[in-house]
């Protein structure tokens, strides 16, 4: 079999001489545009706003961005989505709509369900094929190229509703999975099916020994969890003594940081940790190089962009109307700059907004990070703490008390005038002290945090309970395992379950 893995090295090399050293380009944005509204030109979405009229403008992208508007979920469920779960066809796209992906979704809050098209299943297959390619550049042993995908995601077991099949995105992908994938795919049918997590992470657990696993997908709070099962099932020091040749970590839905150095204690060779911005509603980007941290945007993969300006973001939290917004095109933009994210794709979501934060970090290249959501941004008098204010603080801080906390949430008490801090941890700490720092690295990372708290917000009250409790209640709320992740900052309604919660285990 070696003779395989020299043959698929070559092949990434081949492929990433060919298509992947390819510069991203701003036109390809028009390009798509124009792509999608051609198709969609018939369908009852595309004559609703003309797009007929729009396709004849000289400029299409202002045009767009002109004459439709922007929608939440909520305002394109009803009328669109929700006739193509009734069966209706030609509705925001001209293909029967045959798979909707459940969005993970909070803890507390309720799935979405996302058109999944068969040519935006394409768009993630060819994806897929790019960060493959992509291998090359690592220059990994031949005998890598022999080893398995091992995918920790949510069950591939669809549900079938009148005409059309509902579940996790993973099980969707699983479903239209090409044969040669899954030749090198991992954990197999029977175990991917199952939905019981706890159930699936045994089985996980009871074969990883049969299996040669080079390359682990999955958020990075449930694949720690199941390395740590497996070194401790197997009773070994680390994880390579079981896969030896586990290189890669696909990695995304949370933030890495408080997660990694965990992950990275459990190795005893290296390995390099990828990005992806992978959601229900598209795949968006991708880090190329493990040296540099961003990912580069996907333009020409079936999605055009919009971007919603950070000075808007308090509008946006309010739930209000966010139809005529003003957005930006790639070639407007500003580096190192909070936007919001708009998508319009291949399987029919016409300006859409996603609530995702962004921002670019070199704009020749499309680089960029996932600053955070829009509505998990803390914002009482004025502080404008984004999720990666938060992450950052939270992982200096244990850092400067040799702790680690996988898990934390805020809430935002607006009647104190402060922040509450829920930390994760099985270790002991002086709290006073622990808030003290923490308010010490927020007050560096953010201006305008530290600007408030000489006036009009209170210093941080920290409460440190075990790691455990939010898995229990990720359980008790039905979303324990997959791409389900606990809200970093809880609204209000979330805020009153989590603390009752907590009660009644004290």
């Amino acid at each position: 079999m070696a003779f395989v893995g020299t043959f698929l090295k070559n092949t990434t090399r081949v492929g990433y001489n060919y298509g992947v050293k390819r510069k991203a380009n701003n036109i390809e944005q028009s390009v798509v545009l124009t792509d999608l509204l051609n198709k969609a030109k018939k369908t009852k979405f595309g004559v609703d706003y003309d797009f007929n009229r729009l396709l004849q403008d000289e400029d299409i992208c202002d045009a767009f961005r002109k004459n439709v508007p922007i929608f939440t979920y909520e305002t394109f469920y009803n009328p669109y989505i929700i006739e193509q779960l009734e069966g209706g066809t030609n509705i925001a796209w001209p293909s029967k709509i045959n798979n909707f992906a459940l969005s993970s979704g909070t803890t507390t809050g309720t799935s979405k369900r996302i058109p999944v098209s068969d040519q935006m299943l394409k768009q993630f297959q060819k994806t897929t094929l790019e960060q493959l390619v992509q291998l090359h550049e690592l220059d990994l042993p031949s005998s890598f190229f022999q080893s398995t995908v091992l995918t920790v995601g949510g069950s591939t077991k669809l549900k079938e509703i009148n005409n059309y099949f509902e579940g996790d995105l993973s099980g969707i992908l699983q479903k239209n999975k090409r044969f040669l994938y899954r030749l090198f795919s991992k954990p197999g049918s029977k175990i991917s099916q199952m939905t019981d997590w706890n159930s699936k992470l045994d089985e996980i657990v009871k074969n990883a020994k049969k299996w040669d696993v080079g390359v682990v997908a999955g958020a990075p709070s449930w694949v720690l969890i199941l390395l740590e099962r497996i070194v401790k099932t197997y009773k070994v020091d680390n994880i390579h003594q079981i896969w030896p040749n586990f290189r890669i970590f696909l990695h995304g839905g949370v933030f890495l940081e408080t997660y990694e150095h965990r992950i990275k204690a459990l190795c005893s060779n290296s390995v390099f940790f990828k990005n992806t911005y992978l959601a229900s509603e598209g795949f968006f980007a991708y880090q190329k190089s493990p040296a540099n941290s961003s990912m580069t945007l996907l333009t020409s993969h079936g999605v055009y962009y919009e971007f919603i300006d950070e000075k808007y973001f308090g509008l946006l939290r309010a739930d209000g109307d966010l139809s005529q917004f003003p957005t930006y095109m790639l070639n407007e933009l500003k580096e190192n700059v909070s936007y919001g994210l708009v998508i319009t794709t291949s399987s029919g979501l016409w300006r859409y907004f996603m609530g995702d934060i962004i921002k670019f970090t070199d704009l020749e290249k499309l680089e960029l990070k996932i600053v955070g959501r829009v509505k998990h941004t803390l914002n009482i008098v004025g502080e404008h703490l984004s999720l990666e204010n938060m992450n950052k603080a939270v992982q200096r801080t244990n850092e400067k008390f040799n702790i680690s906390s996988e898990e934390y949430c805020v809430l935002p008490a607006k009647k104190d005038d402060r922040h509450c801090w829920y930390i994760g941890s099985d270790h002991t700490v002086d709290v006073q002290k622990y808030s003290v720092y923490l308010n010490q690295m927020l007050e560096e990372i953010n201006d305008d945090y530290k600007s408030v708290r000489k006036y009009l917000l209170k210093a941080p009250r920290v409460k440190m309970i075990p790691v455990e409790r939010f898995y229990e209640y990720m359980q008790l709320k039905g979303k324990l395992g997959a791409q389900h992740k606990f809200p970093r900052v809880l609204n209000k309604v979330q805020a009153l379950e989590w603390e009752s919660f907590l009660i009644r285990k004290i």
